[in-house]
């Protein structure tokens, strides 16, 4: 995973002489993005498939809206499935998590997708749809937790997450900015826009672009029992600032926080620094459900925030026929 350096989203003088000096590099990017989009041939499911991603490096909350909308489809009658890479993991597949697996065999997200429902491993993922259509019987649907780059399994309906916050920096491609794609590419053939993060403001985004519009909130499911407890929040994500304004939103008393990388695999080391360090200043630890898998030792003392995307009412009454519509096609 790259780490997102801070000149992507600076607009200074210095930010933008970095970004023009890798900008050939940017160049060589999507030429090679371009080429496996020419010639990658794809598979095509008999069965539906649901595309969750972006266009930019790091997260913008793709995980917990694939859960929500499996658990939407289930309400609705569907039978749906996940499909992941494994981001982290070593196992290729196409694998079904078991709950035996661990982190480093599928990767946080495949862990946490396991826990709503039945989830496929698969670095190739034409090859785990095809394991799924082996088992046509128990699923009909496909949700795939990113693959907007993905070029091996074509896909019906498209879904593009934005962070309301970051947007897409300073718009250049990987490594010049975070890109994955340019943009006028990555709204290629998208049915839906969906707005993430915690900005609240009226964004310009709704504006811009021809698409439908979808703004879930964040919301907390049950809160640890430590809401007035002084804590030390830590979390590996790509937006870790994300979390600790989650935290603050609900009313949790965050003294000091903790970044690591994205997709960090913890060490007993570093959980053992994080337990000194909070025994040391009086503070409970907290983090996110996603990191808290990745840990193996003293987890009966470390908490974690459980968490999940909600459309309200307006939303949903045009999510559900915009799904219903596509999937009937």
């Amino acid at each position: 995973m790259i780490e997102s350096p801070k000149f992507w989203y600076q607009n200074n003088s210095y930010s933008k002489i970095q970004s023009f000096l890798l900008f050939p590099l940017s160049i060589l990017w999507i030429l090679i993005s371009f080429l496996k989009k020419v010639f990658i041939k794809k598979y095509k499911s008999k069965l539906k498939v649901i595309c969750i991603g972006n266009i930019t490096v790091g997260g913008t909350g793709k995980t917990p809206f694939a859960i929500y909308t499996f658990k939407f489809l289930k309400k609705l009658g569907y039978k749906p499935v996940f499909l992941t890479r494994g981001y982290g993991g070593l196992l290729k597949g196409p694998i079904e998590v078991k709950d035996t697996h661990k982190f480093k065999e599928v990767g946080d997200e495949a862990l946490l997708l396991n826990k709503v429902g039945p989830t496929i491993v698969s670095k190739n993922r034409s090859h785990g749809a095809k394991l799924i259509e082996n088992h046509e019987s128990d699923f009909n649907i496909i949700i795939m937790d990113d693959g907007l780059q993905n070029y091996q399994l074509k896909q019906d309906i498209k879904f593009l997450l934005i962070d309301k916050n970051l947007k897409f920096g300073n718009k250049f491609c990987i490594p010049a900015g975070p890109l994955r794609e340019p943009i006028n590419q990555g709204l290629l053939g998208i049915d839906a826009i969906v707005l993430t993060g915690n900005e609240n403001k009226d964004t310009d985004l709704y504006n811009v672009y021809n698409k439908i519009i979808f703004n879930p909130q964040i919301k907390t499911i049950k809160s640890p029992k430590i809401k007035n407890d002084k804590l030390l929040a830590f979390c590996g994500l790509a937006n870790a600032i994300k979390f600790y304004e989650t935290l603050k939103a609900n009313g949790f008393n965050v003294m000091y926080t903790k970044s690591f990388p994205d997709h960090y695999e913890y060490k007993n080391e570093d959980i053992d620094k994080l337990i000194l360090e909070a025994n040391i200043q009086n503070l409970k630890l907290i983090t996110t459900e996603k990191d808290y898998v990745k840990i193996n030792d003293n987890k009966n003392i470390i908490n974690f925030l459980p968490i999940e995307m909600e459309l309200d009412m307006k939303d949903k009454a045009v999510f559900k026929p915009f799904l219903q519509e596509k999937l009937n096609d």
